[in-house]
């Protein structure tokens, strides 16, 4: 379930600037933030599982990662403020889901106006098996479903780029909360 080296540079195109705090929602290993550790000031990374935290911060630790943290918590309730991150990543995460939907919906929260979120999972495929054998609550994500999410939460499509395999497909989903409007 992990994206190869050629898709994560295809993350590194999607021209997230540099310098920003960036949060991975379902952390993992910790990866995303290993990836952009050295282009972001911050990064925070959040996960329910003690033992990937485990993982996560041995892993951030050897590779030097000094500017990046993981925590635990529920990404259906994000232990942050609304706006308090420029960039959040939802990497190979939405297929484990019950509630996709809402898990974008907190991620667009606490994402600032002008921010970006960075989604890469599967496109929609018939691999019934992995329900059993991974635990997939879905089996990947068309466009449109995703656009939809995005539009609910005041986010803009910016990008899509799938990344062809066999047997599956990853896309990548690149977004921009609207500004908020200052209008009196």
């Amino acid at each position: 379930c992990f994206l190869s080296v050629r898709a994560t540079a295809e993350i590194y195109s999607l021209s997230l600037p540099d310098a920003l705090p960036i949060f991975d929602l379902g952390t993992g290993t910790g990866r995303m933030l290993e990836v952009f550790s050295s282009r972001a000031r911050r990064g925070t990374g959040i996960d329910l599982s003690h033992e990937m935290l485990t993982v996560a911060r041995d892993k951030l630790e050897k590779a030097g990662c000094a500017n990046c943290q993981v925590r635990q918590g529920d990404l259906y309730q994000l232990p942050f403020g609304s706006g308090d991150f420029d960039a959040i990543t939802i990497h190979q995460v939405l297929h484990f889901l019950n509630e996709p939907d809402r898990a974008i919906a907190e991620a667009a929260r606490v994402l600032a106006p002008g921010g970006f979120l960075s989604i890469a999972d599967f496109a929609p495929h018939g691999l019934e098996s992995l329900r059993e054998d991974h635990e997939h609550r879905r089996l990947g994500f068309d466009g449109d479903e995703i656009k939809s999410f995005f539009r609910r939460n005041r986010l803009t499509l910016k990008d899509t780029i799938s990344l062809a395999g066999d047997p599956l497909t990853v896309v990548l989903w690149m977004a921009e909360k609207l500004q908020t409007d200052t209008t009196p």
